[in-house]
Parts: C-alpha cells; structure tokens; sequence
C-alpha cells in the first residue's frame, strides 16, 4: 500500500482540472514523494507480451546476440527467462511466484479472452479493461474502492467533460464508445452490481486511455506498457513539474525534481515538456483531452523551445526548395508545428521543416539514413540548435538504432553529444532518470571499446591523451552516485550497477579518490571531444 502520509488528494488549483495530488511536508530535489509497490494497471505493450513479465515486468531478452552481451554485462534481460501462460498462450511470467499474483488479482479474467488462435492480440488499453471489469464483476459489494475510484477520473467521470469531449471530437469519442462496446462483449456482457456495465466499460476504457502513464526500464529505456493508478494519476500535468515519475519494476515512484512546499500541487509530465508549444498544446488534446494551462503554456511560444537560432527569413534557399516539395505531405498536421512570426511565407516553410523532421523521429521504422537525413535538414539550416526539438530526440533515435546495429563507435560518439551538451540543457538535474540511463548505456559501450576487438579506437583515443578505461570510471562512477536520489540503490538498475561498481572496484590496485581526480582530469577533454562531434559525421 502506498504511504499517504506525506501527500493527499484534494480539488486541484487549476480550473476545471479536477482531483489533485498535493504535498503534507517539504520535499528537497532527490526526496521521494510517493510509491506505489505496483500500479492499479500494468499492462505490457503487444510487442512486450512474451518477453516482459505481465506482473513484476522484468524483461528476458529473446534475441541470442542481445541476451548474450546483456548478460556478460550482469543484466536482467540477459538472465531472466519469461514463460508463456499454458492456458492463452499469449502473456509471459518470469517465475511461478509472479504467475501466481497475477492469476488470483487479474488474469484469470482474461486467459480465456485471450487464448482463441485466430484472434488477433489486442490493444493495450482493452487488454487492461478487460481485467478491470472483470475485477469489479467479483467485487459486487464494491470492496475494492480504488476500481470505483477509476470512474471518478476525468472525462468519463465528470459528465460536462464528456460531453465537450464528444463535441469537440466526436470521432475520438465514438471510437472509444465503440471499444468499450467490444471490451463488453469480450468479457461475455457481464452484469454489474448497481451500475451499467456497458456504460462502466465504456468510462474504464476512455478513462485509462486519458490518465495512464508509460512504464519504462530505467537499465534501457525501454518503452514496457502501460500504466494507471488513482493516486499516481491524480498528479495534474504541468510543462514545468516537480516531479518525475521512475519505475522500478513493477514499484513506481514519484521523485522531486525541485523543491516544494507543504501545501503545493505536485505536477507531473504528461507529454514531452521540451518540444515546441504547438507540439505540446497539441498532444496533451490529443491524448489527454486539455489544453493547457500551466503557467509556462501562458507565456506562448517565447521559450527556448520555439526559438530558432535565426530569423525565420535567413532559411538557406535550399531549404526553402525542400520545404516547398514537401507541402502536399505535411499540410493536413501543419497546426501542430506552427510557427511564431509575422513572414508567413516563412513561417510556413519551417513549420513544414518542423512537421518532416518530428515524423522521422516520431515514426518507428526510421532508418539510420532517415534519421541521419532528418539530423542534417535541422542542424544545416542553421536554424536548429542541439537541444532544439525534435533534434535531441532525433539524436536518441540514432544512438539507440547504432547500438542495435552493432555500431558501438558510432554510437559513443553520438551518446557523447547526448551526456554533454543535450541532456543537461534539458533536464538540469544530473541525477534526472533519462540522464541516468544514458550514462550507463555509455558506460557499456566504452567497457566494449576497451575490448580488444577495438583495439584501433581505443589506441586512437590514447594518442589524443584519453584512456577509455578512465573514462569508462567516469560514466561508471556519475550513475552510481546519482542512484540514490532517482530510482534507489535496490532497484534493477540500482542492483545491476552496485554489483558491478562492487566488483569492478575491489580489481583495481589504487585508491578510489586517486581514480576520481584522474577522472576529472580527462573529463575537459572528453567534453571536447563531443563538441566536436559534427552532424556530418554522424
């Protein structure tokens, strides 16, 4: 159960918004402000279904050459093993213990749903559904408050909200009424104690839908499924929170990313609250029915994330060509990337621009070339900085799309960039999750160019004056510092590092503090290192 005795939920500040989460103590940037041991609703994605445990969400790698450097590397991914379910076939536990937790609280619910051969598998949000009904068919007294709970949330529980919900998108809303028809009949129309099923199934799905959070490993980044919890989920968006959401599979907690006060409203991200404003207005009425209204929304598109390095009329002519060729494809989501200024002209060619480089980033079969491609538009128009959107994200696609292709130099090079000069421009707390899992990504690909299959790369970097066992420390000591005030010293990237900061350190034949100073003394010249590394030779 999770510890209300620092936070409550209360009316929220922002009009119209609903419930809040709200803090009964002070909390300093690191501090822990909520855990839950397992969110209301974990439900791994379809691609995760039969590599990701459905309960405790531990990932077995089923890729040979993945499982087998993840586990010469001491990984979960590389040890753990996912059996399928005997009885559908289509959802997999890693021991008989998380199997069993799941049968008695949700699955059963679903085996049979779920086991027909020739039925295609179904979406996240009906998967998650199905067992929630299910869960309240058994429950007739309405023991379990936390399942009513669920269809008290915003829109479905607010009927003025459903309502403009279905005005404002009437084809959104009847899809959802239709899938909430489906999950109904999927679960052979049940009855329900003092209320319509059809309708509660209906409200459970578009309430889900509209208030889950994403479930991600902190050792990969990984994206797992999805999540929803009444108390999590009662923390309001904002594009400046206060917290930040970690799972440590399947815990979830809620850290302090900045100070606050007794009595303030905890804030967290529904979006990604470093794109552009239109891309951020956008996406939260897409996925969350809102616009919004935070105080940094207020100001409109004045912030570094909308401004561009030069005026919109100093876009190169070839640029200007390229953006005209692509109107016909980008017209229709042009609003979603518009663009502040008085040339219209101009200020529709970088829109487009903005539209085509977003799609590549966003689109998940982008090859290496399209994101190299897309890179190149950006930084050569001259009007993208690094830490512009949708330039650090199209950085992180090609640093996860080299390490997949076993391209481990390519992608130091361009990781160098990520820890350097992106990440801390975007999340100024060092000991930010995002910023956490890259370090150690990066620690691994330096630990295999110590190897002696590149023994040219590590040869080239000892001439310029940098020996990437050092480095290889570096990366090593920021995450093990940092854990404790993000996901814990007994979390799974917590145990994975402290096992191999444990081991690495009891086989050196110095003094730890004598390794930090060499450390700090080829950290300048790492830094350079990534500053100079160009789009070009991406």
């Amino acid at each position: 159960m999770p510890d209300l005795e620092h936070v409550e939920v209360k009316q929220s500040q922002i009009a119209g918004a609903g419930r809040g989460l709200f803090a009964r103590k002070d909390f300093a940037p690191g501090d822990l402000v909520l855990s839950v041991d397992r969110p209301l609703v974990a439900e791994p994605e379809v691609e995760r279904m039969l590599d990701t445990c459905a309960w405790c969400f531990q990932r077995g790698a089923t890729d040979p050459v993945e499982r087998a450097q993840a586990a010469s590397m001491g990984m979960p991914t590389g040890i753990v093993e996912v059996k399928s379910c005997t009885g559908c076939r289509r959802v997999g536990y890693c021991s008989k213990t998380c199997q069993a937790k799941a049968w008695k609280r949700e699955h059963k619910y679903e085996c049979k749903i779920l086991a027909p051969k020739d039925q295609p598998d179904l979406p996240v949000h009906v998967r998650a559904v199905i067992k929630l009904l299910g869960r309240l068919q058994a429950d007739p007294e309405g023991k379990n408050g936390n399942l009513l709970d669920i269809l008290k949330f915003r829109p479905a529980g607010e009927p003025s909200a459903l309502h403009e919900f279905s005005q404002q998108d009437p084809k959104r809303f009847d899809d959802f009424k239709m899938l909430g028809h489906a999950v109904w009949k999927y679960c052979g129309e049940p009855k329900l104690e003092n209320m319509e099923a059809q309708a509660a199934s209906r409200a459970l799905l578009i309430n889900v839908m509209c208030n889950c959070f994403e479930l991600s490993s902190g050792l990969d980044d990984i994206h797992l499924g999805i999540g929803f919890d009444p108390l999590v989920s009662s923390a309001n968006h904002s594009c400046d929170p206060n917290v930040v959401q970690v799972f440590n599979q399947p815990k979830t907690l809620l850290k302090a990313i900045k100070p606050i006060k007794k009595g303030d409203e905890i804030f967290l991200k529904y979006t990604d609250v470093t794109n552009p404003f239109s891309v951020r207005q956008a996406d939260l009425k897409k996925t969350h029915l809102f616009t919004c209204q935070c105080a940094k929304c207020k100001q409109g598109p004045v912030l570094a994330q909308d401004i561009f390095l030069h005026a919109l009329g100093k876009l190169p002519q070839e640029h200007c060509q390229y953006a005209d060729g692509l109107v016909g494809r980008h017209e229709p989501q042009l609003s979603r990337y518009s663009v502040s200024g008085k040339d219209a002209t101009a200020k529709r060619r970088l829109a487009i621009l903005q539209a085509e480089a977003f799609s590549v980033a966003e689109k998940p079969d982008s090859s290496i070339e399209d994101i190299r491609r897309a890179l190149q538009m950006c930084i050569t128009s001259g009007m993208w900085s690094w830490t512009r959107q949708p330039v650090p994200r199209l950085a992180r696609r090609l640093f996860g799309l080299y390490l997949d292709s076993g391209e481990p130099y390519k992608a130091f090079r361009i990781g160098l960039k990520l820890y350097f000069e992106i990440d801390p421009k975007l999340a100024p707390q060092a000991f930010y999750p995002d910023r956490l899992t890259h370090a150690w990504v990066l620690s691994t690909i330096t630990n295999v160019l110590c190897g002696a299959v590149h023994r040219e790369i590590y040869q080239e970097f000892a001439q310029a004056g940098l020996d990437l066992r050092i480095v290889y420390f570096g990366f090593l000591f920021d995450v093990y510092d940092y854990l404790p005030r993000m996901h814990g010293r007994d979390s799974p990237l917590g145990l994975v590092v402290k096992n191999t900061y444990d081991q690495i350190m009891a086989g050196i034949g110095f003094s730890e503090s004598q390794l930090r100073e060499t450390v700090k003394s080829v950290w300048p010249a790492l830094e350079a290192v990534a500053q100079g590394v160009e789009v070009a030779s991406l």
